[in-house]
């Protein structure tokens, strides 16, 4: 394995170390200054809002699924609600605020209620029982919405998308699918809009990512992936579903894993486990840099298989023997290597990030951390939204709800 910690690599690591600072200390900082060339990018904390817990329509913003879209407009949020409800509603952005005191962070207005529609029979044919929304996207005015089933045990689902055909009216619009991404489950998380300069490269306008995020290594990634697309070529037609053609530009198997010692047996593997996760990957502009965010574990304590923990639980699978060994976490993958893979001079299994390691992000002490369950770019203000779950335990004793922080990533002039 090589050594990527070397500070020749990029700036971005200095930018993750920075986010150890309490969010007014980094508001203080203003923006940072990374790739300090022609090319340089600007990075900083905005602040963060919250949601209400109260149910609208066929769910509420407590226990969450974590995955959601920010609407091309920029002023709403497209997002999954309650992990058993699976459904789908809109949320206003209001006036961010830079606090460690969740309770007078600004609510999001509901705009649309919650709206069933994967678990919902009379919306959809769901027959192989889909139930885990995994990537939501607005591209022309439809919402595309990726799923998986959240235990596959024989791994041989291959139906991945459905397409709300006005995204402005989720309870009564046309639904059409289940559509079928190639990579099939590799494929079905994060979809992210590839910019300019490398639309033109890939010839393709979306990447599409994920990673073994739920049981069943073998249906997955053991590692996080890209695959390019032209999913928008299906927004505006009459198609109920069909096969979405990708290109792999990344991905892993579990023969062919990002890096072999998952259970961090060695104590030597700083780079991901048999528990990371990946939520979302993007393009930075202006750059060769492909940013992935997730949370990540067992990097100091190893992991073992319903081991016994420091504190004497016994996991029912994979976990880290200390339950502190939980963090937030990045990779950073160079996007000339997917040109490589392109032009058959690269493996897909072969590529290794640039940089990676723990993200320290407010609201999400050290050793306590609130997990990236969901991240979104917003193209047109240049925006990275990140939603940490379990935050605000303002609104009920019972319910904790989300927080949503952001930032600003907008390429210097």
């Amino acid at each position: 394995m090589r050594n990527i910690f070397s500070p020749l690599n990029n700036a971005f690591i200095l930018l993750f170390s920075l986010l150890s600072y309490s969010p007014v200390n980094l508001a203080e900082k203003g923006n940072l200054k990374l790739l300090p060339d022609k090319n340089s990018i600007n990075f900083g904390y905005l602040g963060a809002f919250r949601f209400p817990i109260k149910t609208q329509g066929h769910s509420r913003m407590s226990y969450i699924n974590g995955s959601f879209a920010i609407s091309p407009k920029g002023n709403t949020l497209f997002t999954v609600g309650h992990e058993h409800h699976q459904a789908i509603a809109e949320f206003s952005i209001p006036d961010l605020k830079i606090t460690e005191n969740t309770k007078s962070l600004n609510l999001a207005t509901n705009i649309q209620k919650f709206t069933s529609i994967l678990l919902n029979k009379t919306r959809i044919n769901n027959s192989q029982k889909l139930n885990r929304i995994t990537g939501l996207e607005v591209i022309e005015g439809e919402l595309f919405v990726n799923a998986v089933e959240h235990y596959d045990a024989p791994g041989d689902n291959y139906l991945t998308t459905f397409i709300v055909r006005d995204a402005y009216n989720l309870s009564k619009a046309q639904v059409d699918g289940f559509f079928s991404l190639g990579g099939k489950a590799h494929s079905s998380g994060w979809i992210s809009k590839l910019p300019d300069k490398w639309q033109d490269v890939f010839k393709a306008s979306y990447l599409h990512g994920y990673a073994a995020n739920y049981s069943i290594n073998s249906r997955f990634s053991m590692g996080p992936t890209a695959f390019s697309s032209y999913i928008d070529n299906f927004a505006g037609i009459d198609v109920k579903d069909g096969l979405i053609p990708t290109r792999p530009l990344m991905d892993f198997s579990i023969k062919r894993p990002i890096v072999e010692d998952l259970y961090n047996k060695s104590k030597k593997n700083k780079m991901w486990t048999e528990v990371s996760n990946a939520y979302y990957g993007f393009i930075l502009p202006n750059s060769n840099e492909y940013l992935v965010l997730g949370n990540s574990g067992g990097h100091d304590s190893g992991i073992g298989y319903k081991a016994t923990q420091t504190n004497g639980n016994v996991c029912g699978g994979p976990c880290v023997f200390d339950p502190k060994d939980y963090y937030n976490f990045y990779w950073i993958f160079n996007v000339n290597d997917f040109v490589s893979v392109q032009n058959g001079k690269k493996k897909t299994y072969e590529l290794l990030p640039i940089s990676y390691g723990k993200l320290q992000l407010p609201f999400a002490p050290k050793n306590n951390t609130k997990n990236i369950v969901g991240a979104d770019f917003d193209e047109k203000s240049q925006r990275l939204y990140i939603m940490l779950e379990n935050v605000d335990s303002s609104q009920s004793r019972f319910e904790i709800a989300p927080v949503m922080l952001v930032y600003s990533l907008q390429a210097a002039g």
